[in-house]
């Protein structure tokens, strides 16, 4: 892990959109303004995909045991999600990114866990988008 800058302690960084922040933050480093609007950009899907597609994909018992998708329903947020992906193969810049690692996790996660969902009549640009996400190398890894 990171030293935080001072050498003496470790820093614990964890949390999915934390990790992809922290990647973020380290590649996009000395890269000026430009940078930062895109790594503005890639926090704020970040933050999207965990706080507003999380519980969309997965319904929970207020125990929190995961029993059904929400994609099996309409969603103006998936609706969205949709017509953006019409116009731009990838969520920032139309390159993939990781944004993209983020927003796509969780819909393919609602297809390995739920097989007999289906997303294509409602939602076409969502699942092309998922296939060519799905169809990186590494991706799996």
């Amino acid at each position: 892990g990171d030293d935080g800058g001072d050498g003496d302690e470790k820093i614990m960084v964890f949390e999915s959109g934390a990790i992809l922040n922290y990647l973020q933050s380290a590649a996009d480093e000395g890269r000026g303004p430009k940078g930062d609007a895109k790594r503005a950009a890639v926090a704020s899907w970040v933050a999207w995909a965990n706080a507003s597609l999380d519980p969309i994909c997965f319904l929970e018992t207020p125990e929190g045991k995961v029993y059904d998708t929400g994609l099996r329903n309409p969603n103006r947020r998936i609706d969205t999600l949709n017509t953006l992906l019409s116009q731009s193969p990838h969520l920032v810049q139309g390159k993939f990114s990781l944004a993209d690692v983020a927003v796509a996790s969780y819909l393919l996660y609602v297809i390995q866990f739920f097989p007999d969902v289906e997303l294509y009549q409602r939602w076409p640009h969502v699942v092309r988008y998922m296939r060519e996400c799905a169809g990186r190398e590494g991706y799996g890894q």
